[in-house]
């Protein structure tokens, strides 16, 4: 069996929807044996959450409140989980009730070997009218999993039982629930070892499909911009060491075996294989 902390605010009307929602996961993983670790209400803060996460390193966690793209909100509506202690996320489950957090803190977390991470990389938008329908949808994945089921069977379970419940939201007219509904199995995401996370920036997607997946989704914008400037710096140095050698001599004197040509290739050797220790170093963290 495994043990979950649960994390679930309650300090308005949405938070009191997720507070709900997150009992009906708790009863149910409760049911399956499950240990449950509850940080409610006032526990639902980040002095509580980072220290019961240290306590229990061995513990999965479930997140049920407002989020952003980097963070998850506590009940002082400050962030329990940010970027700047997402590896207490290491090396655990991950499943979140939120919004968006999954476009950067779920890859940050993924990064840094989180076992899994359930989330949505946008706004989560739901309606009061088809209560029952979203938290069947929320909580079918962890449900499922607990059940037995891997993360990838669980995504697609859960992606499926979204279509079966639009289909009877529209049928019962409730069009305005059943789009909502449609967005939120649109952003739905689980990232593993085996679904690692994807992109739509061509630097990303460049970078991956070099370097592999550790290393492309751990290099920055600070990576092809410090090639560039290489390049384009030794290529000034070039151009202006064979112009003041064509003043000196001629084209015969640029032609001829210079030191400074040497030298360029050297630098270009030093920095390839300085390059090449860091991507080593990278395949391995």
């Amino acid at each position: 069996m495994s043990k979950y902390i649960f994390i679930r605010p309650k300090f308005e009307q949405v938070t009191e929807i997720t507070f709900e929602e997150a009992q009906d996961a708790i009863d149910y993983l409760k049911g399956k044996g499950e240990t449950i670790i509850d940080l409610a209400v006032q526990d639902a803060v980040r002095e509580k959450v980072e220290t019961t996460l240290k306590e229990n390193p061995d513990a999965n966690v479930a997140h049920y409140d407002h989020g952003n793209e980097t963070s998850w909100i506590g009940n002082d509506e400050r962030a329990v989980v940010d970027l700047n202690n997402v590896d207490l996320l290491a090396g655990r489950e991950c499943y979140c009730d939120n919004c968006s957090s999954a476009k950067t803190l779920g890859i940050e977390a993924w990064k840094r070997k989180a076992k899994a991470y359930w989330g949505y990389k946008d706004i989560f938008y739901f309606t009061t009218d088809a209560k029952e329908e979203f938290q069947e949808f929320v909580n079918n994945g962890i449900k499922r999993h607990v059940d037995g089921y891997g993360w990838k069977e669980c995504l697609e379970i859960t992606k499926q039982l979204a279509t079966e419940l639009i289909d009877k939201l529209v049928k019962v007219g409730k069009g305005l629930a059943a789009a909502c509904l449609r967005n939120d199995r649109d952003i739905l995401v689980c990232y593993t070892e085996d679904m690692p996370p994807t992109s739509d920036c061509a630097f990303r997607k460049l970078s991956i499909k070099l370097f592999g997946l550790k290393v492309g989704w751990k290099l920055s914008k600070a990576f092809p911009v410090s090639v560039a400037l290489f390049a384009f710096g030794l290529g000034v140095l070039i151009h202006d060491y064979v112009d003041a050698l064509y003043h000196t001599g001629g084209w015969r004197q640029v032609f001829s075996l210079q030191g400074g040509y040497f030298g360029a290739l050297i630098l270009a050797i030093g920095f390839i294989l300085a390059y090449y220790e860091v991507w080593s170093a990278l395949k391995h963290v």
